[in-house]
């Protein structure tokens, strides 16, 4: 009996090795390239994004960006969206995530934040904006540089 349940279980180890070897769980999963150079970088100027054939504008101030001191965010020419929320999260480093409360007035979105410092001499972050938390397929990166 002894035996017979070693065998099972090797077997059962060895078909679970094969099957995660075999099939890509993450093939679904776009890998963003950190080295690669930003479209445009929030540390020198604001930046216009396109989004469902609309310019939209990346307000983040004071610039340079620094760790540990509040960002005034603004967002000008999105659409307004009921329940829409931000998420900010690293891509080079796990650093938690900052959920801002995103206020819409005068047609346009502002939310203040707080990024943590890094021990990375640049630790690049995106914005992700969701609907009712489903991701509404309209992101930005940006870095922050020590």
């Amino acid at each position: 009996m002894k035996k017979f349940f070693f065998i099972f279980s090797f077997a059962f180890i060895l078909l679970g090795s094969y099957l995660y070897l075999k099939f890509d769980f993450n093939k679904d999963k776009k890998l963003t390239d950190t080295n690669a150079p930003l479209a445009c970088d929030l540390n020198v100027k604001d930046c216009i994004f396109n989004f469902k054939d609309k310019k939209i504008r990346i307000f983040l101030n004071p610039k340079p960006l620094q760790a540990m001191q509040e960002l005034d965010l603004k967002i000008e020419n999105l659409d307004f969206y009921e329940n829409l929320s931000l998420k900010i999260y690293g891509l080079n480093m796990f650093m938690g995530e900052i959920k801002p409360r995103l206020i819409y007035k005068n047609s346009h979105y502002e939310a203040k934040i707080l990024l943590s410092a890094c021990t990375l001499d640049t630790m690049r972050y995106r914005a992700q904006f969701f609907k009712d938390d489903k991701p509404l397929s309209f992101h930005f990166d940006f870095e922050l540089r020590r």
